[in-house]
């Protein structure tokens, strides 16, 4: 389950909040609060950055420290937990850089 959060709820997070943002433009620009647009914006951050944390840690568990894994099997589990990992930090990156303009720009713009 740590895998399938960073690699697809992960970016599904980042288009939901998007998409909730600009429906929040309407309500921050009629009463002048942004912080309900900061707390999606937040809390998406936060989950992209958790789920490649828990990407993390499966990529930990699943790397072997002695021998390679050079059969198909073997080397599947820690593939997609490097890949989870990977996706989940681009997203957060990502979340980042659209939540950074809600800082500068007010949004009645």
């Amino acid at each position: 389950m740590d895998i399938w959060l960073g690699l697809l709820a992960a970016p599904t997070a980042v288009l939901a909040t998007q998409s909730v943002d600009y429906a929040l433009i309407r309500l921050a620009c009629a009463s002048g609060a942004a912080w309900p647009m900061h707390a999606v914006s937040a809390a998406a951050f936060a989950f992209c950055a958790f789920a490649a944390w828990l990407a993390y840690g499966r990529w930990r568990a699943e790397r072997s420290l002695g021998e390679p894994a050079y059969t198909p099997r073997d080397a599947r589990a820690g593939f997609f937990a490097l890949m989870a990992m990977i996706v989940g930090a681009l997203s957060a990156l990502v979340q980042l850089a659209m939540w950074f303009p809600q800082w500068l720009l007010p949004p009645c713009r």
